[in-house]
């Protein structure tokens, strides 16, 4: 069985500040990015539970994906 963590809303508040300031998109865009890539962003908070460094892994992993750059 896979650990769970819980994800605070203050968190997911603070990675879609970040994520919307990095894209220059709206923070509803970005929570939305942050729900579609949930896999992903659960896994960085396992392994880093910081938001800056989740959102640093986050904005890779998009950029890599979709080719933004």
């Amino acid at each position: 069985m896979k650990d769970e963590i819980l994800i605070s809303d203050e968190h997911i508040a603070k990675l879609s500040k970040r994520v919307a300031k990095t894209f220059s998109i709206d923070e509803e865009e970005a929570i939305s990015t942050i729900y579609e890539e949930w896999e992903l962003v659960e896994a960085l908070f396992h392994a880093h539970t910081k938001v800056k460094a989740v959102h640093s892994h986050l904005v890779d992993a998009i950029n890599h994906a979709y080719r933004i750059a």
